[in-house]
């Protein structure tokens, strides 16, 4: 089912169109599947059970980055391109692969974060990572013209999470230029602190846009999820 734009269904008059489809949906139901496990579950008791370790690791959003980037190269391949859809088009499918991508390592943080052994470098090394992921992903789909929906709610999601990631890698650099006492190091902590701030406010501000984009599920809860949502860096 193609939902970026009008379309709503893609069909293409090649036996090998089927094999890449069902790459492209095994992607999307574990990206969906992922997705749910991060969000939080409220127990009887009342407060949000975390998810084990092992749980996450076995929903690895790796795999769905592998199958959405041979689904471009097929699609990319095909000659000519002005029958697919918008959802089959090369900015989007490069968008879904660094989504995956960075929502993997994203998971990777939220394990350094629960781990006494990660260091803050790594911490930084993660969140930068997840930045690059992000940023391409937000590159790829910034000038194709979706429509308002799932499209506009897709751009705003990884709009939301390119600004989240950038407000957690300059908050890990704060906390590794706090170790130094030299004044040099407590500057360039001050201005990076202010950009934290700054991608953290507009992080935010997209995060209600997003929540109250349509469509929304009926039950009242989102359909995509905020995979820091237990870590809030530079309130």
């Amino acid at each position: 089912m193609n939902q970026e734009d009008d379309a709503e269904e893609t069909a293409l008059p090649s036996a090998w169109y089927e094999v890449p489809s069902v790459l492209h949906m095994m992607a999307m139901l574990r990206l969906s599947r992922a997705n749910s496990l991060l969000l939080p579950k409220t127990s009887l008791e009342g407060y949000h059970a975390k998810r084990t370790n092992a749980l996450l690791s076995r929903y690895s959003l790796r795999r769905p980055g592998t199958w959405s980037a041979l689904c471009s190269m097929f699609f990319l391949g095909c000659r000519p391109k002005r029958g697919f859809p918008v959802d089959l088009s090369e900015g989007v499918l490069k968008a879904t692969c660094m989504q995956a991508l960075g929502q993997a390592i994203d998971i990777r943080l939220g394990l350094a974060i629960d781990s006494p052994k990660a260091t803050l470098a790594v911490k930084r090394s993660l969140a930068c990572e997840m930045v690059k992921c992000w940023q391409q992903a937000h590159e790829s789909i910034a000038d194709i013209p979706l429509l308002d929906g799932w499209g506009e709610k897709h751009r705003l999601f990884v709009k939301w999470k390119h600004m989240e990631a950038k407000a957690a890698a300059y908050y890990y650099h704060v906390l590794i230029l706090d170790e130094s006492n030299t004044e040099k190091s407590q500057r360039a902590a001050v201005a990076a602190l202010q950009s934290a701030e700054e991608s953290l406010r507009e992080s935010r501000a997209v995060c209600e846009a997003f929540h109250s984009a349509s469509p929304c599920r009926v039950d009242g809860e989102h359909e995509m999820v905020l995979p820091l949502q237990e870590r809030e860096p530079c309130k």
